[in-house]
């Protein structure tokens, strides 16, 4: 599918004002031929452009166009640039390509693929997706075609004519209200999903977070969480990999009410394992009913049927660590630091989420304003 040519030699040569880049290699008939790969008006340009060839020849990157088609061409690039990328993020890449870019594309040719085809599956990936998760989609046939195009493979980058959906709904968190969130306490408690729901809805970790969450980031005396990995899932395996940014490594402190149930969590294991009963290989804070690491399929499932029996208001799993950051944004818990405990990368993160909690916060300090000073 992808398989070279053999390319027998690179050079320059000069037609008229212009200075091609050609390769000279031999077909599937064993035939010579050259093949002109880009034209610059000065041979400085065309200098550079041969550099790159050669080395991405020299590093089994280069590819003559042929009957590539463009999803091949997707997961090409992924082979190209696999000791760029976690392990993680090549799964998570190759899952799109299959599911987001394969059923659409299919065996269309990668010098086939139109403008108007492109803006369509564009249009389609934004339309069912949204925000970062169709830009997700969208990024990989974008550095695809833009690497294509710098090897010359294609005349034209195409993504250069596209038009990006614009974004006209803003994130907002649907969160548990205070009533809410003591009620979930109230019937949590002593259950199995209880130390991962405390962690998500009083500490605001991610639920990868909770579940990576092991012994050793406990800091018992100062009452603290170190926050460094977090778990995620490719076919079912489970895997541990670093926080979402830099600033998702972060410590950070816990109300008394989640240490103790930590440390009574802690004496639980310890009596288990004593009894030859528990292995718990990672030291892992949060255990399923079977002693093991929690699954994230069954996490849910256990959060749907928790809320299901209790009458509670259904949130996404995700929506309690909204809950943590509007409850302590309406505990007056100023919003640099509500953002330094989720780890968002950037405070303008938690001010386009929250946008609607703050809103309301200054709509009650008018309030407060106003029957302070007796003006109604």
């Amino acid at each position: 599918m992808l398989d070279n040519y053999e390319i027998k030699s690179t050079f320059i040569r000069k037609r008229s004002e212009n200075y091609n880049v050609y390769i000279e290699y031999i077909d599937e008939n064993g035939k010579s031929k050259q093949k002109s790969i880009g034209k610059y008006k000065t041979k400085k340009e065309a200098e550079r452009h041969l550099i790159d060839l050669k080395s991405s020849i020299n590093n089994n990157k280069f590819i003559i166009n042929k009957n590539i088609s463009l999803v091949d061409r997707c997961y090409k690039f992924l082979e190209d640039n696999k000791n760029n990328l976690s392990p993680y993020t090549i799964k998570k890449r190759e899952s799109i390509i299959r599911a987001s870019i394969e059923p659409f594309f299919k065996d269309i040719l990668l010098k086939d693929v139109t403008i108007y085809q492109l803006q369509k599956w564009v249009n389609l990936i934004y339309k069912e997706h949204g925000g970062s998760s169709a830009e997700s989609r969208y990024a990989i046939l974008r550095v695809t075609l833009r690497e294509a195009y710098r090897f010359k493979e294609i005349p034209e980058n195409l993504t250069d004519f596209i038009k990006v959906p614009k974004k006209n709904v803003k994130v907002q968190a649907s969160s548990w209200s205070k009533e809410e969130a003591l009620k979930a306490m109230e019937y949590v408690d002593g259950k199995v999903l209880e130390l991962p729901l405390l962690l998500m809805m009083l500490a605001g970790l991610r639920k990868g977070e909770a579940m990576a969450l092991s012994w050793d980031d406990v800091d018992f005396n100062k009452g603290t969480l170190s926050i460094n990995k977090s778990v995620y899932e490719i076919d079912g395996e489970s895997y541990f990999k670093e926080p979402k940014t830099k600033r998702s490594k972060r410590v950070i402190s816990i109300p008394s009410y989640l240490l103790k149930k930590l440390e009574n969590e802690k004496q639980r294991q310890e009596k288990l394992h004593s009894e030859g009963v528990l292995y718990n290989t990672y030291n892992l804070v949060c255990l399923n009913t079977k002693l093991e690491m929690w699954k994230m399929i069954t996490l849910y499932y256990q959060f749907d049927r928790f809320c299901k029996k209790y009458n509670l208001r259904r949130i996404r799993m995700y929506d309690l660590r909204h809950s943590f950051a509007t409850l302590s944004i309406a505990a007056n818990t100023d919003i640099k630091t509500v953002s330094s405990r989720l780890g968002h990368s950037d405070i303008r993160t938690t001010l386009n989420i929250y946008t609607h909690t703050l809103e309301e916060m200054d709509k009650n300090a008018t309030s407060n304003l106003e029957s302070l000073l007796s003006l109604k």
